[in-house]
């Protein structure tokens, strides 16, 4: 059984199939290095729904978004998964960075998400800057 963490990062890029999981309560968070626009914490589905089209249709070329899971523990009311996302920006540069994202539920809707990832690397890869590529993404290129 697919955990709840491993079918929000599978569904990445598809605005729809994510809202489709979120409780109305939902609160989605990353690093609190991150710009607090980026960072969250997101409240509430409206909310959580806008930064995700923000994510997946203005910084990423939605089309080519590929998530390699490395692991996943939990079960349905909470659980954590692994894994590398190689992607496009819109800029046009390569991004492959490591992740882990938690996931809460409650009655089978995820009422909160923490995304944890390497925020350097990040910041650089948007910059067209090749640094922090994951080795087993690094051999893609």
């Amino acid at each position: 059984m697919k955990t709840p963490a491993r079918k929000v990062v599978e569904a990445f890029g598809d605005c729809e199939a994510l809202a489709s999981m979120y409780a109305e309560d939902i609160v989605w968070r990353l690093n609190y290095s991150l710009p607090k626009n980026i960072a969250g914490p997101h409240k509430g589905i409206d909310a959580v729904k806008s930064f995700n089209d923000a994510v997946f249709k203005k910084i990423y070329d939605g089309t080519n978004m590929q998530v390699t899971i490395h692991e996943e523990i939990g079960h349905e009311a909470s659980s954590v998964v692994r894994f590398d996302i190689h992607a496009t920006s819109k800029r046009g540069n390569s991004y492959d960075v490591e992740y882990v994202l938690f996931a809460k539920t409650r009655n089978g809707k995820i009422i909160e998400i923490i995304e944890l990832l390497d925020t350097l690397a990040s910041t650089e890869q948007h910059q067209g800057n090749p640094i922090g590529i994951p080795p087993s993404l690094a051999l893609r290129q």
